[in-house]
């Protein structure tokens, strides 16, 4: 099990709680950072983390060039640090990957139109079939559209994309979560319901009951102001915000990418520029996506040897 680490943007906070987080877990022999020894060790020194910054510095591979930076202010040049760091995490196989937080703005400088680590994924493995799933405790929540504009996420709402989305998340749920029959509830996409609806929450409610004809135990939708008040093990929501208002009011919620040859997760939260710095980046969150991925991990390798 080869646990891989990116750098993210060194302008914010993930080289700290990298510093922080790996130094505290005991057993790391399987675990690579991949990075650069000096960014790192420059963030130790400014942040008076040098002891936790030898701890982990056997754990480092130099594969993103070294440059000067500010903290607060990321540039195309630190985006392209990101960058390389995800690229040679990728192309080194490892079958666990922890994303620290990246500036979008500053990756389309370099790579335009890039809307986030979930699409280079898919991108890069060249899957179509691939969800982005918020994690806290034992919820998890599937998004049925991810980075986009509000007014382009109506015409996402089909029933065919519906029940492509439920059928993805009960199979990810046996896969990744070891859950033989689980059961999913989808949200609505407007207010109340069917109440505010313009036809989109109708076609919805067709997925889920052609889902339903597949033998998969779903219901919906539902409101999303209470759809997390209701116990699922699953839960599909139609866009970004109503799974992420709900994930980024909890501590150590996490960001796993379903459907990867991979094991990828990640802190939910960004770079955190305007504490970047500062030694008060909180790295719980960082941690628990580790331990996490171990967990996922070793329930993929138990539902492959029972199917085979």
């Amino acid at each position: 099990m080869k646990i891989g680490v990116t750098l993210g943007d060194p302008t914010g906070i993930g080289p700290e709680i990298i510093l922080k987080g790996i130094s505290q877990i005991n057993n790391n022999k399987n675990l690579v950072i991949f990075g650069n020894k000096n960014i790192l060790k420059k963030t130790a020194g400014d942040l008076r983390l040098l002891k936790k910054y030898h701890k982990i510095k056997n754990a480092v591979v130099d594969c993103v060039n070294n440059i000067k930076f500010q903290y607060g202010r990321p540039t195309k040049a630190t985006g392209q640090i990101a960058i390389q760091s995800i690229d040679s995490a990728l192309k080194n196989n490892v079958d666990i990957l922890i994303t620290a937080p990246i500036v979008k703005e500053v990756i389309r400088y370099t790579i335009p139109g890039f809307s986030g680590h979930t699409e280079y994924f898919a991108k890069f493995f060249r899957i179509k079939k691939i969800a982005m799933v918020g994690l806290w405790r034992t919820k998890r929540i599937m998004l049925l559209t991810t980075h986009l504009p509000l007014l382009n996420v109506f015409r996402e709402i089909t029933k065919d994309h519906v029940l492509q989305k439920i059928i993805l998340l009960e199979q990810g749920l046996k896969k990744y979560f070891g859950i033989n029959k689980p059961s999913i509830g989808v949200s609505a996409l407007n207010p109340h319901s069917f109440e505010f609806s313009l036809g989109e929450d109708e076609k919805i409610r067709k997925g889920v009951e052609t889902a339903q004809k597949n033998n998969i135990n779903v219901t919906g939708p539902y409101p999303t102001d209470s759809l997390f008040n209701r116990d699922f093990d699953g839960y599909l929501t139609m866009y970004h915000d109503q799974a992420m208002i709900y994930l980024k009011s909890k501590s150590n919620g996490l960001n796993f990418t379903l459907g990867l040859p991979i094991i990828r997760l990640s802190p939910l939260y960004g770079a955190a520029l305007d504490i970047a710095g500062k030694n008060v980046a909180h790295v719980s969150g960082f941690i628990a996506a580790i331990n996490r991925g171990v967990k996922i991990f070793k329930n993929v390798r138990k539902h492959e040897k029972n199917k085979s």
